[in-house]
């Protein structure tokens, strides 16, 4: 299990989504490109906020949480804001050496953003899927 205390979280940068955003692109097709600069940028620092000294957002599972949800919610990308927060959700995990547990399958993942896109989950009921379904997010916090 990760040990969120001793180890920095490693964020996603604009070219490490824009990236992903492309490989979406290239490999689905649709309209490459950023709609909103202002929305992407709101989106990557959306894991980072601070409000009176303390992390909005303070372990892997609830910045996960926030930056899958805000990149469906507020389209940043001309297509496949979806997909992209998809994959981008799984190279945040990566980068901080945790993952979606074996079980979670296809179906499932669909079902997720499907009812992220449609409005049937809200940011708080992803992070604790989240926190059900990621390895190092299994045991940690979820009060």
């Amino acid at each position: 299990m990760l040990d969120e205390e001793a180890t920095p979280i490693v964020y996603l940068s604009q070219d490490d989504v824009l990236d992903l955003h492309t490989f979406v692109i290239e490999r689905y097709g649709g309209l490459l490109g950023i709609k909103s600069q202002d929305r992407l940028q709101m989106v990557l620092n959306a894991p980072r906020q601070i409000l009176f000294g303390a992390e909005l957002y303070p372990d892997l599972c609830s910045k996960a949480a926030v930056l899958t949800f805000m990149l469906v919610k507020h389209h940043p990308f001309n297509a496949a804001n979806e997909a992209t927060a998809f994959v981008s959700l799984l190279r945040f995990l990566a980068l901080n050496g945790a993952s979606l547990r074996p079980e979670v399958g296809p179906d499932e993942i669909g079902w997720v953003f499907h009812a992220l896109s449609h409005g049937d989950m809200d940011r708080e009921e992803l992070e604790r899927w989240l926190r059900e379904n990621v390895d190092c997010c299994h045991d940690a916090g979820a009060d």
